[in-house]
């Protein structure tokens, strides 16, 4: 159940599951020794400018949706819709079976339920955010100043009536917090999951709201440069 595990989580999970403490360096050196892990040699990173954080918590929330194995071959085919704040990379996220706007109108009631109207939400230009033009032969010859607006889609239209702006990613590394986030849940949550033998929708949501959020949340946040919360009442 813990193939897979790399020296850090499995140390975490002997420490909570097994009592056994020892430090990730110790556990390295075990799974080295028995062929379990291999050492890997440092590396350069290249230099990356990363975008400066919002400096308020609710200032800019970036929305994506992550299609993968969540329960590998135990289950039915999730997805993980996940809402990171760009200040303090706290997350609201939940499985479902489908990518839909349904699903998607309703993971942002919870969030607005939860936390209130955030001033943004930064996502990709799918089709749920932003209507896909489909422009006459006549009209590709206007200016695009000169041409009918197209109609919101129904999450666009929510988010308008609710005074939160919509911004459009053009590189999925241009809402690199959300990407990284699932680079993370695509080894911890999947491993979290296996280990408490998960293979329901049910199941997978009890494990990513009662274990996981609590953990990334405690974890891997940081605190805002403002103390100021940019939340706005729903």
């Amino acid at each position: 159940v813990y193939r897979g595990f790399g020296p850090t989580l499995a140390s975490e999970y002997l420490r909570q599951q097994h009592r056994i403490d020892v430090s990730r360096e110790t556990v390295r050196a075990w799974m080295i020794e028995a062929k379990l892990w291999r050492a890997r040699k440092l590396r350069i990173e290249k230099i990356h400018q990363w975008r400066a954080r919002r400096t308020r918590v609710g200032e800019l929330v970036q929305w994506d949706t992550s299609e993968h194995a969540w329960l590998e071959d135990r289950g039915p085919k999730l997805y993980l819709i996940s809402m990171i704040d760009d200040a303090t990379s706290r997350i609201h996220a939940r499985f479902v079976m489908h990518d839909s706007t349904e699903e998607n109108m309703r993971l942002l009631w919870s969030y607005l339920e939860r936390y209130g109207r955030p001033l943004s939400f930064y996502t990709d230009k799918a089709s749920l955010f932003q209507t896909a033009p489909k422009i006459a032969r006549d009209v590709k010859s206007l200016p695009r100043d000169e041409r009918e607006p197209l109609p919101p889609t129904q999450i666009g239209r929510a988010l308008r009536e609710l005074d939160m702006v919509w911004i459009g990613a053009h590189s999925p590394q241009a809402k690199g917090r959300v990407e990284r986030s699932f680079q993370t849940a695509q080894d911890r949550l999947v491993k979290g999951l296996r280990v408490v033998g998960a293979d329901t929708l049910e199941q997978a949501n009890a494990y990513l709201e009662k274990t996981f959020l609590p953990w990334w949340n405690q974890k891997l946040t940081v605190a805002p440069a403002s103390a100021d919360d940019a939340h706005r009442p729903l």
